[in-house]
This record gives C-alpha cells, sequence and structure tokens, in this order.
C-alpha cells in the first residue's frame, strides 16, 4: 500500500476526556472521584465515562465530528503540505513579526512524485519571497499600536503546480498576539457549505449520543457532550452563527454542558465551553474577533494573564496592552492544555482491569 493511503486516526478520546474533566474540576471546584467506564465496564447507560465531582454524579460521552466526507484523506494532503513547508522554512524570519499561511482544507496536489515535488518546492519559494515583501513594506511600529490583532498586510497568490490561491498574512508584533516572534503558523479554510452537510452530520451525531446521555440526566447524573475536533477548518468560531443554536433548537432536552476540544495541533489542545445550563454559543461567553481575551480569577476579580503580567509595567501601558485585553466571562475561557500532560483515561482503566485478579 501506497503511503499516500495510509491514514491513522489517533485514539484521542481517553485525554480528551481528562481535558473536558479538568475544565469541570476548575469551574466546580471539586475533585474527581468514583471514574467509571460504563460502555466498556457495564453497570448503566453506555456513556463513555462517569464519575463525581462533590457530591453531583457526572455523565461524560465523547465523540469525534467531521465537516465533511473524506476529511481524513483530505486533511492527510493538507498536513503533508504543513510538513514540506516546516522542513524547508524552520526559521522563517529572525525579526520580531508572525505569519499564517493559509489555504483551503480541500487543496489538491499533482499526481506523480516529481510533479509533487515541484509544486510543494515552488510553494516553499512563494512564501519566502512574499516573507520577504511584506517585511521590507511593514516596519516594526512605534506605540501606541493602534489594533495589533489585525494582521497589518498579506499576499495572495497561485504557486506552480496549485490550483488553489494562498495567504500569507502578516503581523508586525508577535508578542503581542501573543505569539512567538518569527513563527510561522498555518490556517485551513473550510470547504464551502452550501447544502448544509456540515449541520446534517452533527445532528446525526447529536441523535446517536443524545438517548445514552438522557437515560443518564433521568437518574440524576450532569450530562456532558464532549466534541472532538481533529480538523483545522472546523474550530471553534464554527460555532459562532447558526451552527450550534439550529443544533439546539432540534433537540428537545439538550445536555447540560457541551464543549468543543480541537486536537488537530500536536502539542496543545485548546477545550472551549459551547453550553452551560440555559446559556451557550454565541450568545454566553462568545468572544469577538479581534481583541484578547483571558480567564478571570476564581473568586470572578479580573485577572492578568501569566504572559502579560511578564510584560513589564511601563511597556504595557505604553503599549495599551491592559486596555485591549479583556476577561471572559467567569468559566467561558478556553483552557489550553499541553496534550502530553494530559492523562489516557482510557489506558486508565485498561491499567485498572489488567491489575485484577482473573
Amino acid at each position: 500500500m501506497k503511503d499516500s493511503q495510509i491514514v491513522i486516526v489517533p485514539n484521542n478520546e481517553g485525554r480528551v476526556c481528562d481535558a473536558v474533566v479538568r475544565a469541570l474540576e476548575k469551574w466546580t471546584r471539586e475533585t474527581r472521584t468514583d471514574l467509571r467506564h460504563p460502555d466498556k465496564e457495564g453497570g448503566g447507560p453506555p456513556v463513555d465515562l462517569r464519575l463525581r465531582l462533590g457530591a453531583q454524579d457526572y455523565a461524560i460521552e465523547h465523540t469525534r465530528i467531521e465537516s465533511f466526507g473524506n476529511q481524513i484523506g483530505t486533511v492527510t494532503v493538507a498536513n503533508r503540505i504543513i510538513r514540506h513547508v516546516r522542513k524547508n522554512i524552520p526559521d522563517l524570519s529572525p525579526g520580531p513579526a508572525y505569519y499564517e499561511l493559509q489555504f483551503r482544507i480541500d487543496v489538491f496536489l499533482p499526481g506523480g512524485r516529481n510533479r509533487r515535488t515541484r509544486a510543494l518546492n515552488s510553494l516553499v519559494q512563494w512564501v519566502r519571497t512574499s516573507e520577504r515583501v511584506l517585511r521590507d513594506r511593514n516596519p516594526v511600529p512605534v506605540p501606541p499600536v493602534p489594533n495589533p490583532h489585525l494582521a497589518s498586510d498579506w499576499i495572495r497568490g497561485t504557486p506552480d503546480g496549485f490550483d488553489c490561491e494562498f495567504q500569507l498574512l502578516h503581523w508586525p508584533v508577535a508578542r503581542l498576539i501573543p505569539q512567538e516572534p518569527g513563527a510561522l503558523a498555518f490556517r485551513f479554510i473550510p470547504q464551502d457549505d452550501p447544502d448544509g452537510p456540515r449541520l446534517d452530520s452533527l445532528r446525526q451525531t447529536f441523535s446517536r449520543k443524545y438517548p445514552k446521555l438522557q437515560a443518564c440526566k433521568e437518574e440524576g447524573a450532569r450530562t456532558v457532550l464532549v466534541l472532538e475536533s481533529g480538523d483545522p477548518a472546523l474550530v471553534h468560531f464554527e460555532f459562532r452563527g447558526g451552527l450550534l443554536p439550529s443544533l439546539l433548537a432540534a433537540c428537545e432536552n439538550p445536555p447540560d454542558e457541551i464543549f468543543l476540544v480541537e486536537t488537530h495541533d500536536d502539542h496543545r489542545w485548546r477545550t472551549w465551553l459551547l453550553k452551560r445550563d440555559d446559556g451557550h454559543w454565541p450568545d454566553t461567553g462568545m468572544p469577538e474577533l479581534g481583541p484578547c481575551y483571558y480567564d478571570p480569577e476564581p473568586s470572578g476579580l479580573p485577572g492578568i494573564p501569566e504572559w502579560l503580567e511578564s510584560i513589564p509595567q511601563w511597556e504595557r501601558e505604553a503599549l495599551q496592552l491592559d486596555r485591549m485585553h479583556t476577561p471572559f466571562v467567569r468559566g467561558w475561557a478556553p483552557a489550553t492544555y499541553e496534550k502530553n500532560e494530559l492523562e489516557d483515561l482510557a489506558a486508565e482503566l485498561r491499567e485498572i482491569r489488567a491489575s485484577q485478579p482473573e
């Protein structure tokens, strides 16, 4: 079998559930106890995880979501492009700027090894040339910076061998976003969805998961639906508009809480709360594009995030950083975890079962 046909889908269920449990522990200020896996152990509706936080029982159901058909194969091609660019451009720029390369998730690579290699190399050359142009025509701004979160400039183009357009965006001061200076990031542009297959796919997912969670709710459990997205084109902002409200409108008794965990990054995963009780996106907790947000202290009083606190006060004032960073409504800020710091709760279950006598 050719390597282009091999698709390995990682099983992230255990770590994804751990990320959500950590977010719940932070919100409730309770520590998990009595973890069970009814879908594998039996003993109640077959949800993925049952546990207690204080006196409250929780039922958690995990599902992986896709935004379109053949997503896995399509993302594999896009990731191949990213790996080639990163291998050939390990350090895009030594300066303070930050760059982002955007292209369609359904990007097409030409057939044949030689043609693919030529296309990928032409993309590398296009990125290098575009970066130099952007750097030359965008000197580092002098404070006060009007809005450091908006890209100051960009270049679009279609490198040889490709049939779609690429876009390289430039932010003059990376640390104000905050991002790593000189870094090159990547963002996939979602496919057009004129007939709503993404919404239909999510509706089918919801309809499969609700009955199990509803049975747990009838037992007094607080129910949590966890959506895992390994698709960089299906991120939290997809739920800004009618996507989540449409799903909830079709459900008579939705879960008490809905989380989205983005696992497309190999190192850092973001966990977003989409719904809690009667509050849900986009009406509650939804961040606007542009400003940076951070989670306030547990007391509910706004604090300063660690990265912002590390910048001297005089520099924060000169760059107007305190004014441009706003606290979320408590509990709605995303939680970011290093993948390797999360526990694989599924592996933990296997260890427990292996230690039990026959």
